[in-house]
């Protein structure tokens, strides 16, 4: 069976990862880590150093390209919310 861990989620929304998970990740002080939502699940995982950056942007770079989202597209989104906030 696999092991429970409980961390209470902080006012400011900030929970500590257990020592035996950060250790067992291998995270350390100034790592980033992804939560991912699997449908009820959520995953986290220590984020993957810069470079190796095309594997970390592939599921991204494939969810564009199955829903048909251009660089264009990513574009004009970016200044479409950069001019909401002037």
């Amino acid at each position: 069976m696999d092991k429970l861990y409980i961390a209470r989620i902080t006012t400011k929304g900030q929970v500590t990862v257990p020592l035996e998970l950060r250790k067992l990740l291998k995270i350390e002080e100034g790592d980033y880590i992804i939560f991912e939502k699997r449908g009820p699940r959520v995953e986290i995982k220590k984020m993957a150093p810069p470079n190796d950056f095309k594997n970390f942007a592939r599921p991204i770079r494939e969810r564009f390209e199955r829903e048909g989202i251009t660089p264009d597209d990513v574009e004009a989104a970016i200044n479409w919310a950069r001019a909401g906030k002037e």
